[in-house]
């Protein structure tokens, strides 16, 4: 994935209301969680402990709002409700799979919008 197309910061600086130096904040706190959070989804997940998968999904949808990659919302999302609902609990390999390859161009786009401003 092209790195400067796998985010969308347009709801970050809504949310900032343009504020330069509140979006750099918010830059440096999705650097820092994101990959943190993900340690906690791939461990939760790893060990089938899914009422603490379904909590950490949950935290992480409005982490993932701010970063806007649609790949990454959409795993989350299903991932939440399949926990929650513990159906299709077969499909958080794969889903954790793609939060997992998404991440690395993510966190490189997000360091080069926060480098840039």
């Amino acid at each position: 994935m092209e790195t400067a197309n796998c985010i969308n910061l347009d709801y970050l600086r809504l949310m900032a209301d343009n504020d330069e130096e509140m979006i750099q904040t918010m830059l440096a706190m999705l650097l820092d969680e994101l990959p943190s959070e993900m340690d906690k989804v791939r461990e939760l997940a790893a060990a089938e402990n899914w009422d603490e998968l379904t909590r950490v999904s949950h935290k992480m949808k409005s982490t993932l709002a701010f970063v806007g990659n649609e790949a990454m919302n959409t795993a989350n999302k299903e991932l939440e409700r399949i926990t929650k609902y513990k159906t299709d609990l077969h499909l958080t390999t794969s889903l954790v799979a793609t939060l997992d390859e998404q991440l690395p161009s993510v966190l490189q786009a997000l360091s080069n919008e926060a480098l840039a401003s």
